[in-house]
């Protein structure tokens, strides 16, 4: 048998198994069928049948017939707990690392609706010249910080970036500068310059060698921000900072589209029934019925 098969058979076969031992069969799917479409592409396949209209609809249909448990949402914070608790912290240069760290990563979660997987990414890069594999890193070379006082932010190996094409935002400042984002990631980049290793990733561990985080750490750095903030206990978890702010950016009056780019979401559906959990303004019954 030839690797990968060219035929449509075995690669239904492949799929309906692979849903067999999953609760979040759409999930599942969507990551196997974009790992297939690089696996064909790498080996430079005379057909895809990852391509094939058969095996699109195969996936509509095994979405539809295994999703037994509903998606839950994740909880909206309220933000102004921890706009109060970095007011009170030193500024950014006199705060310890891991104190910066926190506040920098809890800032952008916030401002660019981060999963933490977004800057400790979890998918490896295949190079189709040396058929080697190597993680991505979130580094120094994805932020470049513009003259406007912004930022602009590159995430690669992220979810939704099934092409690895890479997503691109402005991540923009703010007058206060005890809860700045650009601020915050410009001062830790720079007060950790000298103990970054090789790669250049953004966010180090603690302790040497400095390498880069992992997700699980970023998750367990917001959720220490949860708590310090007052918020524990609560059921809020680091999952909540991306609807948060998707749900403020929303009742704030953001338009969509911007942000839904900002926050890398592809379709309305998925942001406005799973993410966004705005409330109708206290105004709105006599906006209607008063509007002239």
């Amino acid at each position: 048998m030839n690797f990968p098969p060219s035929g449509t058979s075995m690669v239904a076969d492949f799929l309906c198994s692979v849903v067999d031992s999953s609760t979040s069969p759409k999930s599942v799917l969507k990551v196997t069928q974009a790992a297939l479409g690089h696996l064909y592409r790498a080996w430079s396949a005379d057909s895809n049948p990852m391509d094939s209209r058969y095996v699109l609809m195969l996936l509509d249909g095994l979405v539809k017939s295994t999703t037994y448990r509903p998606l839950r949402k994740s909880s909206v914070m309220p933000v102004r707990p921890f706009a109060n608790l970095f007011r009170e912290w030193k500024d950014n240069e006199l705060l310890s690392i891991k104190d910066l760290r926190l506040k920098t990563i809890t800032l952008m979660a916030l401002t660019l609706m981060l999963r933490p997987s977004d800057i400790a990414p979890k998918a490896v890069h295949f190079d189709i010249d040396t058929h080697k594999c190597s993680k991505w890193i979130f580094a120094t070379e994805n932020v470049q910080f513009l003259d406007s006082g912004a930022a602009k932010v590159v995430f690669h190996g992220i979810k939704n970036d099934t092409s690895r094409s890479g997503f691109e935002v402005i991540m923009q400042p703010t007058a206060d500068r005890k809860l700045n984002p650009v601020d915050a990631l410009r001062v830790y980049i720079l007060r950790t310059t000298h103990v970054r290793p090789t790669g250049n990733p953004v966010f180090l561990t603690l302790t040497p060698s400095f390498g880069p985080i992992l997700a699980s750490t970023v998750a367990s750095v917001l959720t220490n921000a949860i708590y310090l903030a007052g918020l524990g206990n609560q059921g809020f978890t680091a999952k909540c900072f991306r609807p948060t702010g998707a749900t403020i950016a929303i009742e704030s009056g953001c338009d969509p589209e911007i942000t839904m780019r900002q926050g890398r979401w592809k379709t309305r559906s998925v942001f406005f029934e799973h993410y966004v959990h705005a409330n109708p303004p206290d105004s709105m019954s006599s906006d209607i019925l008063l509007h002239e």
